[in-house]
């Protein structure tokens, strides 16, 4: 039986009436006619004034339990090590290394590109993956003519893959490893072996899918290797180095952090403490970049997910999470597994429209309740899986998506909600099925 709140009052009127702001500050922002921080801050402002009008908190000081600053800290610090790895141009040497070897086969290239955003957003963030590759991508095509779509769509959905690999592969990977302690090894175990064979399906179905461009490019396929070469020959990776004092110093500091990461947790470290501590290196041994790196940080984003944090603390105040109890149990009871999938399913579909944290957040005590009756480390999985998949289904699900179209566009190349519609509805929904086999297989070993 669930019971975690069942001791506790309810404030419906007012949880409502909260709840009903919060859609509407989500709305709003999503809207993008206004501004994310004021429209957040004013939906604060509100939210705390009904809260002491109608007796949910008596004191203003309370707010400071609800902003969790373990995750902002991990954000700034995430920033500062990728915005190292980017000015370093560690990357970049990488990649370009790798591309000289595939002798201008572009069913080679495809397959580089997307293992790139594979193995890249296990070590890094997954945006900043995708936007070096995807930079990369579109490059290459430029010089070589031929239709870059299948090739950045795959990698949009191979970076939203990877966003549950590692705990700084995004920000919902570094909310969950918080939240549960998870270390970067428990993330790999549970999510390598479904990430690994999702990537295979995607390139195949990509493959097939696409398989008209596919057609067209191997026709010049001759033509195709010869242009590549010719570019990757005529471009120096040290260009992209400004110092190579820089260079090794960032490596080193990258491998620190990536071991600490690895298996620091297992000596009482947690990830908010190794990245910031990163970030604190960086700075130091980055003097000379030090504002440029602070300007890097996302300061919108911070004050929004504090305003956010705010305003979902006050709505758990009311204890409202109470009222879906029983329907819960019900479901549970009948079957874990389609109570799993039924919420994960339906938390997804939200997602696709409504940034992953602030949902989450504001469903913490439904997810506390569900953990009471099957294995959290299952719940949390099908979470952090099912937000990463439906970042897929539309092309402005996310801000790799709008990033990835806004990139091309610059470049002359227009990619369209439209264009992306059909291929990503169908790897979705790929994938959410393939999900649910795995939840099942999860609910086997564990429960």
């Amino acid at each position: 039986m669930f019971n975690i709140l069942s001791q506790e009052s309810v404030n419906f009127e007012t949880g409502i009436l909260l709840t009903v702001l919060f859609l509407a500050v989500l709305i709003l922002i999503a809207s993008e006619k206004f501004n994310k921080v004021a429209i957040t801050f004013s939906g604060v402002i509100i939210a705390l004034i009904i809260s002491m009008v109608t007796g949910v908190i008596d004191k203003f000081e309370i707010i400071y339990n609800w902003i969790d600053l373990p995750l902002i800290l991990t954000i700034i610090g995430i920033t500062l090590i990728m915005e190292m790895l980017q000015k370093s141009g560690i990357v970049e040497v990488f990649i370009l290394y790798i591309l000289r070897t595939i002798q201008g086969s572009f069913d080679v290239l495809m397959v580089i590109l997307a293992l790139s955003i594979f193995i890249m957003s296990a070590v890094m963030t997954n945006v900043l993956a995708l936007v070096i590759i995807s930079s990369i991508t579109i490059l290459i095509a430029e010089v070589a003519e031929f239709d870059a779509k299948p090739l950045l769509f795959l990698e949009l959905v191979v970076a939203n893959l990877a966003g549950m690999l590692t705990p700084i592969a995004s920000y919902t990977s570094a909310y969950v490893s918080l939240t549960q302690g998870w270390s970067y090894f428990d993330f790999l175990i549970l999510s390598l072996p479904f990430v690994g064979l999702m990537v295979g399906i995607t390139i195949f179905f990509t493959r097939y899918f696409y398989r008209d461009i596919f057609k067209e490019i191997s026709i010049k396929q001759h033509n195709f290797g010869r242009q590549l070469n010719r570019i990757l020959q005529t471009i120096d990776p040290w260009s992209f180095v400004d110092s190579r004092k820089h260079f090794y110093r960032a490596i080193a500091i990258f491998l620190v952090i990536s071991i600490l990461l690895s298996i620091g947790t297992s000596f009482g470290l947690s990830v908010d403490i190794i990245c910031l501590t990163g970030g604190m290196f960086v700075l130091i041994f980055f003097s000379n970049h030090i504002e440029e790196f602070l300007k890097k940080i996302d300061w919108s984003m911070i004050f929004f997910l504090t305003g956010v944090f705010i305003i979902s603390g006050l709505i758990q105040d009311t204890n409202i999470a109470i009222l879906l109890q029983t329907p819960m149990e019900d479901l549970f009871h009948f079957s874990p597994f389609f109570g799993t999938l039924g919420f994960s399913y339906i938390l997804g579909l939200l997602t696709s429209i409504i940034e992953n944290i602030p949902l989450i957040f504001l469903l913490r005590p439904l997810i506390d309740l569900i953990s009471q009756k099957i294995d959290p480390r299952i719940i949390w999985w099908s979470i952090l899986a099912v937000v990463n998949i439906t970042d897929s289904l539309f092309l402005i699900s996310s801000v790799k998506g709008i990033y990835i179209m806004e990139n091309a566009a610059k470049h002359g190349m227009a990619l369209k909600f439209t264009d992306f519609l059909k291929y990503g509805v169908i790897i979705t929904m790929i994938h959410l099925i393939s999900m649910a086999f795995y939840i099942f297989f999860l609910l086997v070993v564990f429960q």
